[in-house]
């Protein structure tokens, strides 16, 4: 089961793959505005002549960019893998054993979880701890839970599973603290790449995190992943 995550919660490999996605997939959303944007100024100057040429440089260079984009997505996955259905019980244990030697962190694996998520196990694992540690306490708890979400306490947003009712695994980050370690107001910076990597993969499992005080002076984060 252990496979070198316990003491390291996120290599400097996966954090550099975890990051870079996340630039990759903005700077393509950025030229796929480009290029339309261009395309549709062209149609409008068909007698500039000169006004013609520079639309049509923009748009060469953009599409360029979108090549030179497309070829680093194959990277992307080579360097973070692929995710596959997998056990919520195993994925459990494997965060309870990863935060088993984290100091300050107990994490409890209740009976009776069932059902999948879509994840790569190292990811999670490593994420999740990620987290704990960045969380700078001393004393927290890591609570696991399956069940239908409750709209909209737990879950923001549509039904990622239309069709039929959205149930989920919830992982629960209990610990003392006087500061948030992620809000609206002060979302993930670049300046915490490591915690940047965590959310960037927790999120490719169509994941949601949520953080919120827990008077008196306690703070939670949940991490909701749709069971499949």
């Amino acid at each position: 089961m252990n496979e070198g995550f316990a003491t390291t919660p996120l290599s400097a490999l996966e954090i550099s793959g975890a990051v870079s996605a996340r630039v990759v997939h903005e700077l393509a959303n950025m030229i796929s505005g480009i290029v339309g944007n261009a395309e549709y100024a062209g149609n409008l100057t068909h007698e500039n002549g000169e006004l013609q040429k520079a639309i049509q440089a923009i748009s060469a260079s953009a599409n360029s960019a979108a090549k030179l984009l497309g070829q680093c997505l194959p990277l992307q996955t080579l360097i973070a893998g692929e995710t596959f259905p997998y056990d919520v019980t195993e994925q459990a244990h494997r965060i309870a054993e990863a935060t088993g030697f984290s100091a300050g962190w107990r994490a409890t694996v209740p009976p009776g979880l069932t059902g999948q998520i879509r994840v790569q196990p190292r990811w999670l694992a490593a994420a999740i701890l990620q987290l704990a540690r960045e969380t700078e306490t001393s004393r927290g708890e890591i609570g696991f839970a399956c069940g239908p979400a409750d709209f909209p306490l737990l879950w923001h947003g549509p039904n990622p599973n239309p069709g039929r009712p959205l149930h989920l695994f919830q992982i629960t980050l209990c610990y003392r603290s006087d500061q948030m370690l992620v809000t609206k107001e002060a979302p993930v910076t670049p300046e915490r790449p490591a915690l940047l990597a965590a959310f960037e993969l927790i999120r490719r499992f169509k994941s949601q995190i949520q953080s919120r005080p827990k008077p008196p002076g306690r703070q939670e984060i949940s991490v909701l992943i749709p069971l499949l």
